[in-house]
């Protein structure tokens, strides 16, 4: 994401009162001189005439500073992390809901034309999330800047898929597939006679199979899908520790030392209200 530096750095100066700070990232965004060394050989120095390298963890605060000033809407909330966007409404009738989000982004338009930035409407998903059995096909009617956004089921925002009824049932579905073909990998170093030692294994596990099941788990922890992950979990554990399959799964956890997942199961409530999110696409 390419933002105007002069204004990135008016808005820095302006929140943090700092000049020091202000100069210092200003040193950082242009005329940088680099090289890369590789297997002990140097290539010649070049210089990166503006922006921070792919990757950077500056680049996320920057532009939160940067698009920290969003016109908001009274009726809306907004949820913001770097260039992603989602704005979220809520009411009991669609009609409303389409009114609100179609709102909130018509005043989103002149900002981003003053900061010099575009928009890309055809990115842009919006979905409902409500109860309503009977209206589960519906779809929202949002158009912005003439363009009518795409109407998603299972949006993905911020690694995680949401759904309708946040049941979160294909999230953990696309994880316990992630963590399966990790196992996979785990798998090919073990054998009988060769392969690599349990330490080496648990960390191979921990690194690929547990971060990803773990992540976001905070947010879809107590759904009722959330077992499914289970069976691909014990996996990882039967790999590392050269159990049998009818092992007991706590003992596999405790012997190596792992705290596995312990779901707690939401209760069930009913909901009149339909709350509508959309992630814009910068």
């Amino acid at each position: 994401m390419t933002v105007n530096h002069r204004r990135l750095l008016s808005k820095i100066l302006e929140t943090t009162r700092d000049t020091r700070l202000t100069e210092l990232i200003e040193s950082m965004l242009e005329n940088r001189h680099f090289f890369v060394d590789l297997g002990g050989k140097k290539s010649r120095w070049r210089r990166l005439r503006n922006g921070l390298p792919q990757g950077s963890v500056l680049a996320p605060l920057l532009f939160n500073i940067y698009t920290n000033d969003q016109p908001k809407s009274a009726d809306t909330r907004r949820f913001i992390y770097a260039d992603d966007l989602g704005i979220g409404a809520q009411a009991t009738d669609f009609k409303v809901v389409e009114d609100r989000l179609s709102n909130a982004l018509a005043e989103l338009t002149p900002y981003y034309e003053e900061n010099h930035l575009r928009a890309n409407p055809s990115k842009t998903q919006v979905c409902a999330f409500h109860l309503r059995n009977r209206e589960a096909k519906r779809q929202l009617k949002v158009s912005w800047s003439g363009t009518s956004l795409e109407h998603c089921e299972h949006p993905v925002y911020l690694g995680v898929t949401l759904d309708r009824c946040l049941s979160f049932k294909t999230h953990t579905e696309k994880t316990k597939c992630k963590v399966s073909a990790r196992n996979n990998i785990i798998r090919k170093l073990t054998g009988t006679t060769w392969g690599a030692n349990p330490q080496t294994l648990k960390s191979t596990a921990l690194a690929l199979c547990y971060s990803a099941a773990e992540y976001a788990c905070p947010v879809w922890e107590r759904a009722a899908h959330a077992k499914k992950l289970d069976p691909a979990l014990n996996a990882s554990c039967r790999l590392i520790t050269g159990c049998l399959k009818s092992t007991p799964t706590d003992r596999t956890s405790l012997s190596l030392n792992l705290s596995l997942f312990m779901w707690v199961e939401s209760s069930t409530f009913a909901s009149t209200k339909l709350t509508a999110f959309h992630s814009v696409s910068l």
